[in-house]
């Protein structure tokens, strides 16, 4: 190896890395020969090093803090590929290198004509899997991808979309532009590019029927491709936009039997949120699901517990064995659980009629410590839960209607109707708190459908708080929905 100049050494471990072929000893010994020779290294070969070992997934801790500190005094002769594939390197491993992402990035700003597609979509990628918030080299990768539109391929567009889901970036614009180019290149996405470009513009909302409906066609033929991931993300997806594809989703279902046992934990209760988010009930998919959710009980996190618990409920599965592995699982999980796991497993189990004392005497407490990050529906859901399960924890009760004044402007009408009922169940009479209760209902009641003017106007009058206006004015909006019914057919009967 000491005959080896930098550009061989470099060359050496790039074949091996792309014919994906380790070798412990010679990567030892070439890395051992490159720190003895980094001051000789050009930024290529600094690149091409640091792509071999991230490719090989090799954690050469010296040999990577010398590429940094030699990448950060070289930066200047970076160009495009060299800085895509150096953030590629760091995104691969994992590895956050502050002062060299930030060289990277300030690079990137001048010279981000250089950028091919590929440099493009690898360096939004690299950033977003680092989490690495730069709105400037997002802000100049999106434009320039829109410059360049109709050269990127599908795996750019991809990883693009990706990106600025992953960062939180609503980009609509860029949106736009990467959805009719995903379009046009349609028929060229792999199981990979659709899952992830679905899951992409669902995350940032960015409603495009076109769009769904050409992931749609374009996974059909090929759903047996799909990892369980991309099953699971592309499931996920077309739940979010409340789009009912009956074709795709029996081709999941299908394909999620086939790979049963190699769908992990969130694979699971993602397919399951998703079939109970459209409404979907398919028992021997949810038998499956079952299945597999008690057999990884232990490397579910509080998420997927409360996901599956939620949806099984939701679609009426009564499923005893599942519900007491989720129970127990999730009182080892609680501290980790966020306002939504707490109240959907609270409310999921509230649902199944059957009293889990043990568990809700832990939600109780926890939700307790955790009320300053409820919203509204997270509220809503605990004390409508609590009720259903006559579980009278008079601190939690007053703790929410606390919690809840302040935010009382951002309750819709189901909150507030569904909060009075339970406040009503339970014997409740909380004025100030229900006074504040009438005044939004009345402000909301224009969004009131008969079920939540049914449920309010039964709460008050139970608990026997007289609230005249928003009284008066349910009862005038009950008076047009009666009017505007359809007229039976002569004969009919209601």
């Amino acid at each position: 190896m000491k005959d080896f100049q930098p550009q061989g050494l470099a060359n050496m471990a790039w074949a091996f890395a792309k014919l994906v072929c380790g070798n412990g000893t010679l990567l030892n010994s070439i890395s051992e020969e490159v720190l003895r020779k980094i001051e000789l290294c050009s930024p290529q070969n600094l690149v091409n090093m640091a792509w071999s070992f991230a490719r090989m997934a090799e954690l050469n801790v010296p040999l990577r803090d010398a590429i940094s500190a030699a990448a950060i005094a070289r930066i200047a002769q970076f160009q495009g590929q060299n800085i895509s594939n150096t953030a590629w390197s760091c995104a691969m491993l994992q590895f956050f290198n502050e002062p060299l992402i930030t060289a990277l990035s300030k690079q990137a700003l001048p010279t981000i004509g250089t950028f091919n597609p590929q440099d493009l979509g690898n360096t939004a990628w690299s950033f977003a899997s680092l989490v690495v918030h730069n709105e400037p080299l997002m802000a100049a990768i999106s434009a320039e991808a829109m410059r360049r539109l109709l050269d990127l391929q599908p795996q750019n567009i991809t990883n693009i979309a990706w990106a600025c889901a992953k960062l939180e970036r609503a980009d609509m614009p860029l949106f736009d532009a990467l959805a009719a180019a995903a379009i046009w290149s349609m028929a060229d996405f792999n199981p990979q590019n659709l899952a992830n470009t679905a899951w992409a513009v669902a995350t940032v909302c960015f409603h495009h029927a076109p769009l769904i409906e050409a992931i749609s066609s374009a996974s059909l033929p090929i759903i047996s491709k799909f990892l369980p991931q991309e099953l699971s993300n592309l499931a996920w997806a077309f739940a979010h936009f409340s789009y009912r594809d009956m074709p795709l989703l029996h081709a999941i279902a299908s394909a999620a039997l086939a790979k049963c046992d190699d769908l992990n934990s969130q694979d699971l209760s993602n397919i399951a949120w998703a079939c109970a988010t459209l409404g979907w009930r398919n028992e021997p998919l949810f038998d499956a699901i079952s299945a597999g959710a008690i057999a990884n009980i232990h490397e579910s996190n509080s998420q997927d517990l409360a996901n599956t618990a939620w949806s099984f409920s939701t679609l009426s599965f009564a499923d005893r064995p599942l519900f007491q592995a989720i129970s127990a699982a999730s009182l080892r999980n609680l501290s980790a659980a966020s306002p939504q796991d707490l109240t959907n497993t609270a409310w999921a189990f509230a649902v199944r009629s059957k009293r889990d004392a043990p568990l809700f005497d832990a939600i109780s407490a926890e939700a307790i410590r955790r009320l300053k990050d409820f919203i509204p529906q997270n509220h809503t859901n605990l004390a409508w839960s609590l009720a259903v399960e006559s579980f009278h924890d008079v601190p939690l009760l007053q703790a929410i209607s606390a919690a809840a004044m302040p935010m009382m402007q951002e309750f819709n009408c189901q909150n507030v109707s569904n909060t009075v009922w339970a406040l009503a169940t339970m014997g409740r009479a909380d004025v100030p708190f229900l006074d504040s209760m009438a005044a939004q209902a009345l402000a909301r009641l224009i969004e009131a459908d008969a079920q939540d003017l049914s449920n309010t106007a039964w709460a008050f009058s139970v608990l026997e708080v007289t609230y005249s206006p928003m009284i008066h004015a349910i009862s005038s909006a009950a008076m047009r929905m009666i009017r505007d019914l359809p007229p039976l057919p002569f004969g009919g009967s209601p």
